[in-house]
């Protein structure tokens, strides 16, 4: 009995091995649709764990080959399938957000936000694998990263490639899901070698083509400033408590004066380096001032004008100061993204009667010139929008606070996104951080 038990699993995994390869039809049977599932949205997720827990022994080889098996698998999925793809991938990429919940004491609702985002990703690959027609699933996950729930556009499909040997685009995403379609369809035809030699040969292309990109449009992106980006560790239930208020201070004004001391022309501190209404703390602003005379300094902090509260980023420069208030805000972070009267009771049912941070409305991305040279300036969730790429700004920098998210793979997920926006635009971005690496990008 156990001999025809092993016999009947071999076979049943080789017929799933055929259908997978060889068959253009989509598995029927419902644990093969479900692994299937799993396992696209695994390959689909994978870059972002390889660089996680890789970091710089993450070779190129796999991401290119993770991504080439989960465009491959993309076109096996059945409905459910994709169901069960998208929910995956809703998990994987996105289970760090409810960890903030912890610092409102409402822990118990961070299962019911997995599965928000398990529903609401899985409902979309639902969609985008609607019809079998493989032009309808190239066009629907070409389109993909155009879908942004509730304004919350961090599900960027082809950021996958930022760390593979192909150019992180769109376009790139497009033309991959054509070749692996036509290996696709060269297999189920028997037609082993010219399947692996059109990939190969496909793939190689590709590849060139991005070698080839970036020597023709890398410029020296070295800024001619002398900076100091930061990464601060200070834990996020901490950060608002009045006692440890002196402490924080302190540490940021050590920080300055040693940049100072060592020449820097500017040092950038995190997101709400200073946890509280800098603008109403006239001593230290002029204090700021007073050293910006050597240095430039460039810090996060609360903005309080009257009922007001905003998110902000302080410029001391030369003894004067600029304010940048933050103008895209994290959904349901710092805003809740539904009617006036149902946020407000949100906040004050389950985050203890916050209100939503102000913002400028959007117009143009802030930017400064800070000793002669243009710096676009974003704050956190900034850093990863498209519209503070698009006039293709040569610098950019960002202040972040990652505290509310780690330990988790949030850090690294966003530092994918903003290499994805600085190989496409060709931009530097130099990044301080609480509780994550501070670290300088280049295209």
């Amino acid at each position: 009995m156990l001999a025809q038990s092993r016999k009947q699993q071999n076979i049943n995994s080789k017929n799933f091995l055929k259908t997978l390869f060889l068959s253009t039809t989509i598995p029927q049977n419902k644990l093969q649709v479900f692994l299937l599932g799993v396992l696209c949205a695994l390959f689909f997720s994978a870059f972002i764990y390889l660089e996680h827990f890789l970091k710089r022994f993450n070779l190129p080889i796999f991401s290119t080959l993770c991504a080439l098996a989960g465009i491959f698998l993309y076109f096996k999925l059945s409905r459910f399938g994709a169901l069960i793809c998208g929910a995956l991938i809703g998990i994987l990429w996105f289970y760090w957000v409810g960890f903030s919940f912890k610092f409102y004491d409402l822990t118990s609702f961070i299962p019911l936000l997995w599965a928000v985002f398990a529903l609401c990703y899985g409902g979309l690959f639902y969609l985008f694998c609607f019809f079998q027609n493989p032009i309808y699933r190239i066009v629907t996950l070409t389109l993909s990263s155009f879908v942004h729930p509730f304004g919350f556009n961090w599900f960027i499909l082809e950021s996958m490639l930022t760390k593979s040997y192909f150019f992180p685009s769109k376009f790139t995403l497009f033309l991959l899901l054509i070749g692996v379609l036509i290996f696709s369809l060269s297999l189920t035809r028997q037609l082993y070698k010219t399947s692996v030699l059109w990939l190969a040969g496909f793939c190689l292309l590709l590849a060139f083509s991005h070698s080839n990109f970036d020597v023709k449009t890398k410029s020296q992106q070295d800024s001619k400033l002398k900076i100091k980006t930061l990464s601060l560790n200070i834990p996020q239930n901490i950060r608002w408590d009045s006692k440890y208020l002196n402490f924080i201070i302190e540490q940021n004004l050590q920080q300055i004066a040693q940049a100072k001391a060592q020449n820097y022309d500017l040092i950038i501190l995190p997101e709400t380096a200073f946890p509280f209404a800098l603008n109403l703390q006239p001593h230290l602003i002029e204090s700021l001032k007073a050293t910006s005379q050597e240095i430039a300094i460039l810090t996060g902090a609360v903005y309080q004008e009257n009922n007001r509260i905003f998110n902000s980023a302080y410029l001391f420069q030369n003894g004067e100061i600029r304010v940048l208030h933050k103008q895209i805000l994290v959904p349901f972070g710092e805003q809740i993204p539904l009617p006036r009267f149902f946020a407000k009771w949100i906040n004050q049912t389950f985050f203890q009667g916050a209100s939503d941070f102000n913002f400028t409305e959007f117009q143009a991305p802030n930017s400064a010139l800070i000793k002669g040279m243009r710096f676009q300036i974003a704050i956190c969730y900034e850093a990863t929008r498209e519209e503070f790429y698009q006039d293709f700004p040569k610098y950019l920098i960002a202040l972040s606070n990652n505290a509310w998210f780690v330990p988790s793979i949030e850090p690294t997920l966003q530092r994918l996104l903003m290499l994805y926006f600085a190989k496409n635009y060709g931009t530097t971005i130099f990044h301080s951080s609480n509780a994550s690496p501070d670290f300088k990008l280049t295209p």
